[in-house]
């Protein structure tokens, strides 16, 4: 389907800001082209978050930014694998695409700079974390990982700005034991990387950056296997291992 049809279909439930970022985007087509026009590149350009991008492309009826990149440039969709369509391969595939896109260098850097890594996650996301903290551990990074609120707020006041970065995972990035700590660490300047599955959240507005992935679809939140996530922390380990690689 068309951008044109989209926009036909859905403008009316754009606000003002939405109309006015669609606006500039079909204004300025010329200042971008395929390999370059990314979510922060729109964000950077028009002066707006990557959020209300991010939020534009869903109400414009588009899964995956990627889709909507497509046909802001009126090429094709990428090829998919020659397998029945099926919902739960095409989440992996826009996991990937998205996250791909949002651990950027400045990302993979700060990982790399900073002294210690602190993980929170709790429930399933607990589990995830401790792998991440563990693999960070096994190439020479410092890394911390707490699942217990409590703990959380201690470790969040001991945080310090110049020598901390913070990874939250959560998929509504709206947990009150967490969001608890994530204040505490947003008043201390911490950079704050929120891996989660709904950016426009109380997390996401004081995340510092944000990890997109798409939605999960099971039928019992508990026992999700949060494979979204583990995507996007495996991506993350695997670009800072080639950073890191790149600069010895």
């Amino acid at each position: 389907m068309s951008l044109q049809k989209q926009i036909s279909l859905h403008a009316s439930t754009l606000t003002h800001m939405e109309r006015k970022l669609l606006t500039d985007l079909l204004d300025n087509r010329e200042q971008f082209d395929f390999n370059t026009c990314t979510i922060i590149k729109i964000a950077e350009t028009f002066n707006v978050s990557k959020t209300s991008v991010h939020r534009l492309t869903q109400k414009l009826g588009y899964t995956n930014f990627l889709y909507f990149k497509n046909d802001y440039f009126l090429r094709e969709q990428f090829h998919e694998p020659s397998i029945e369509k099926n919902d739960y391969v095409d989440m992996l595939l826009h996991t990937y695409q998205a996250v791909t896109e949002a651990a950027t260098e400045e990302i993979i850097g700060k990982m790399i700079q900073c002294d210690k890594i602190t993980i929170y996650g709790m429930g399933m996301s607990n589990f995830l974390g401790k792998m991440f903290q563990i693999k960070l551990q096994l190439l020479g990074k410092t890394a911390e990982q707490y699942d217990d609120s409590r703990f959380m707020r201690l470790s969040a006041r001991a945080l310090k700005p110049e020598s901390d970065m913070l990874f939250v995972l959560s998929r509504s990035g709206n947990p009150p034991e967490v969001l608890e700590a994530v204040v505490e660490a947003s008043l201390r300047g911490i950079d704050i990387i929120l891996i989660t599955e709904v950016p426009d959240s109380p997390i996401g507005n004081l995340a510092t950056q944000i990890i997109y992935t798409s939605h999960s679809k099971d039928t019992d939140a508990d026992i999700d296997t949060r494979l979204n996530a583990h995507i996007a922390m495996d991506i993350l380990i695997n670009k800072y291992v080639q950073a890191v690689t790149k600069g010895t």
